[in-house]
């Protein structure tokens, strides 16, 4: 009988399961940063987004895409666990980070305070 939080998929121990940075790309404009992380083969219940002072934190796993009776005989079907770190500048709000997670796509959206947005300032005539 397979346990998956010892064994995955049957045949691999958690200490052999490896730990990635998954591949994210950081977009800026006026309004917001956005965060967004590929993780294909993840489920909301395996993943989680935590923000603690200024670090935002990304952690989770995913599940084997195998069993025993479907090995992976090349390429990334396998279990692993994986973080990565952010650090959110203080011109970020962070009551109103959200995060979405479709496709295997995560997205993390991180909406700029009103005081950190461009302004223009109205100029009076002093005559």
């Amino acid at each position: 009988m397979s346990n998956e939080i010892t064994s995955p998929t049957g045949t691999e121990p958690v200490a052999d399961r490896p730990v990635v940075s998954p591949a994210v790309d950081v977009y800026e404009n006026q309004e917001e940063l956005l965060i967004v992380a590929d993780l294909p083969g993840v489920t909301t219940d395996s993943l989680s987004v935590d923000l603690e002072e200024d670090r935002l934190t990304i952690v989770g796993r995913r599940k084997a895409l195998c069993t025993e009776d479907t090995p992976v005989l090349m390429g990334g079907g396998r279990a692993f666990d994986f973080k990565r770190v952010f650090t959110v500048p203080d011109a970020i709000d962070a009551d109103k980070i959200s995060a979405e997670l479709k496709s295997g796509v995560l997205q993390l959206h991180l909406p700029r305070h009103e005081r950190a947005k461009p302004r223009r300032i109205a100029i009076r005539s002093a005559s």
